[in-house]
């Protein structure tokens, strides 16, 4: 009986130390969700999910469903502060190929977003006007954004490119032309002055010598 209760008790203990670990061990076994970067495919994924709130936010200003407006509104505002989020903290993943193209496919995405949301402007009633101005600023500060970001990383491939590059008149060029002067002097104009001596040798020098001796 004694064994049993000490059987019992250790159990309990046990069972009871592992509530309290397991708890713990879940949160840390949980994926972060770091959307302060974003890779070249979720950016395409967020530009994608922005076009379908969109064409949910016509519809609904169509029907004349202001709440149903207000949530496509919404979820757009949240999607787009994400990807700018990501954008302004230079937080996009991958090659510089890859941030090039995603960068494009944000200030080309962003601009067509801005006409749709503009055209939206004059069907909607006024106290919709505001919400949808809040939109088309959010997406011009990605689209802004990811322009500076696109000319700063332009300016860096360039520095890189003029770095990596031979500096050909300062390294070559003077001794190359120097070389190719003296080839020129030495086997060309010195090379014919020879021949003319040696033409005038073989061909005056006999001739005159004859002459003499007659």
């Amino acid at each position: 009986m004694k064994r049993f209760l000490q059987a019992s008790l250790i159990g309990l203990l046990t069972f009871s130390f592992a509530l309290l670990v397991m708890p713990a061990a879940a949160v840390a076994q949980q994926p972060t969700n770091d959307q302060s970067t974003l890779t070249l495919k979720q950016v395409k994924e967020r530009l994608k999910q922005n076009k379908q709130y969109l064409n949910k936010a016509k519809k609904m200003a169509k029907a004349g469903d202001a709440q149903g407006l207000n949530t496509a509104l919404d979820n757009y505002d949240r999607n787009m502060a994400g990807l700018n989020t990501a954008i302004s903290h230079g937080g996009i993943q991958g090659s510089p190929s890859q941030q090039q193209d995603a960068y494009n496919r944000v200030q080309s995405a962003t601009q067509k977003h801005i006409d749709v949301l503009n055209g939206l402007l004059s069907k909607v009633p006024s106290q919709a006007v505001p919400h949808i101005q809040h939109a088309i600023d959010v997406s011009q500060t990605g689209q802004q954004t990811a322009l500076s970001h696109l000319s700063q990383l332009h300016a860096q491939q360039q520095t890189m490119g003029q770095a990596n590059r031979p500096s050909f008149g300062q390294a070559g060029g003077p001794d190359h032309s120097a070389g190719m002067g003296r080839a020129g002097e030495t086997g060309g104009i010195g090379g014919n002055a020879g021949m003319a001596g040696g033409m005038g040798r073989m061909g005056g020098g006999p001739p005159v010598g004859g002459g003499r001796g007659r």
